[in-house]
């Protein structure tokens, strides 16, 4: 249903003063965004393991995850994460964003009409911009040492500004349709077919793993996981030792007690494990034949 808001304009003040409403909600709803942004980011690097276990492809996972969340869906997710008042603070500026986005005009357009009472519509959007913006800084100074952590510096968080404002590309993360694929895929078990290797630029190799619908996952710190990879490559090869036990029905994200610390139960009983390389940021992996 459209409603069509009709104001009488009355002198070119009035005018101004409705034009400004219009210019503080959608300010005041900006704000809002860039919370949004801040707590998906929160949220994004507090399911990374320690630096040297992190790869990009996770990260990538992990925030497209995130961005794929509402307000409301973040700030519940945040909720045993945030300290209590930080919490309490997101809960209440969430109330407030939906109220923005749902309830504001049709409540307060009756106010339109009046000029003695546009000002104080003003006044409340300002209200509600300060808040997200308070909370936003609020977030964001809580998440520096996490940030910190995981070598985020503001030197790097500035190149990518800088970047991004020049127009360079960026490859895009995954929408959220894909999202919802790739969950719905990793939490129950799939028809594994095939195991390939294939060299990095780095002199590094990676695996990547086919399911039966002709999906590609590579290893991560929890199990299987994202892979910018489409389709099989020309220089893949097949893993030899791993095409007698396959197919085999798997679970892609099996219980693990620690990064970098699983198991991939194949067929015939055999086991593949995974654990943490020797070096930074690379892991070992072998296969538990059954005598």
């Amino acid at each position: 249903m459209q409603i069509h808001l009709y104001l009488p304009m009355g002198d070119q003040t009035d005018s101004e003063l409705i034009r400004e409403v219009y210019a503080r909600f959608g300010l005041a709803y900006y704000q809002s965004e860039c919370l949004h942004r801040g707590l998906c980011m929160v949220y994004a690097i507090s399911g990374l393991p320690p630096p040297d276990l992190i790869t990009r492809p996770r990260v990538e996972e992990r925030l497209a995850l995130a961005y794929s969340l509402t307000l409301g869906d973040v700030a519940a997710k945040l909720a045993n994460l945030l300290p209590h008042e930080l919490n309490i603070e997101t809960q209440k500026a969430v109330e407030m964003r939906n109220f923005l986005a749902h309830e504001f005009w049709f409540e307060r357009a009756p106010l339109m009409f009046d000029a003695d009472k546009i000002p104080h519509l003003i006044a409340e959007l300002d209200e509600y911009a300060e808040t997200f913006v308070r909370l936003d800084a609020q977030v964001s100074d809580w998440s520096v040492p996490r940030m910190r952590e995981l070598g985020i510096t503001d030197d790097l968080t500035q190149d990518y500004q800088r970047r991004l404002l020049a127009g360079e590309a960026e490859e895009p993360l995954p929408d959220r349709q894909t999202v919802r694929e790739l969950e719905k895929k990793l939490g129950k078990r799939q028809r594994l077919i095939r195991v390939w290797r294939l060299a990095l630029k780095d002199h590094g190799r990676s695996l990547i793993f086919e399911f039966s619908d002709g999906s590609l996952w590579q290893l991560s710190d929890v199990g299987l996981g994202w892979t910018r990879y489409k389709e099989i490559g020309p220089k893949w090869t097949e893993i030899d030792e791993l095409k007698p036990h396959l197919p085999a029905y798997i679970i892609p994200r099996p219980k693990s007690s620690a990064p970098w610390d699983y198991e991939l139960m194949l067929a015939n009983g055999v086991v593949l494990w995974v654990k943490p390389g020797r070096r930074k940021r690379s892991f070992t992996w072998s296969l538990r034949i059954p005598s």
